[in-house]
Order: structure tokens, then sequence, then C-alpha cells
């Protein structure tokens, strides 16, 4: 798991490890700000692969666990705060829902 130093700096090197951090968080208050720090880790992880135009096997299968992040992240969010499946969850105008479109 992440110290709390790290998260306080938003770190986002690591997508996965924040997206487990997100995925395991009990403090439902807390819980918000871990589903951003994930967020934000992973939409720069797509960025650097967008930039990146070489494809083989290892990047397609992050940009699968990448957009299947992005998906599980949102439906939390719905789960965890009542919120209808057509509202923004992302926080960023619909980044969460455009990014996993063009992945």
């Amino acid at each position: 798991m992440l110290r709390g130093h790290i998260m306080a700096t938003y770190d986002t090197s690591n997508w996965r490890e924040l997206f487990d951090v997100a995925l395991f968080e009990p403090n439902r208050v807390k819980l918000r700000q871990r589903i951003e720090q994930a967020r934000h880790a992973i939409n720069n992880r797509v960025d650097a692969l967008m930039k990146d135009q070489s494809e083989n096997a290892r990047t397609t299968s992050e940009r699968i666990a990448l957009r299947d992040a992005l998906t599980t992240l949102a439906e939390l969010y719905r789960i965890v705060y009542a919120q209808k499946p057509s509202a923004s969850v992302s926080g960023q105008g619909g980044r969460a829902c455009r990014v996993v479109a063009e992945l």
C-alpha cells in the first residue's frame, strides 16, 4: 500500500497501486480523493501511451487494463455515491468517459 506522504504529493507513477488503494479504500470520505488520484494517474499513463506510437503486446494489454480500470472506478463511484450511470463522474468534464472511448 502507498504511504500517506506519497498520496499527499500525488505521485502518479504507479497507476496500478493507486487503483488498488482506491478500490479497497474503506473510508467513504477518503474514497472520492482516492478515486480522483487513481484517475489522474491512469489518464497520465493513457496520455503517455498515446504519445508513444509503438504498438506491441505489452502496450495493448496495458491499454486494455487502463480502460478497464477507468470503467471500474466509474462504476465504484456510481455505486458508492448512488449517481445515475449517465452522470459524469470524472470531475473533468467527462474525461474518464472520453479516455475510455479512445482506448
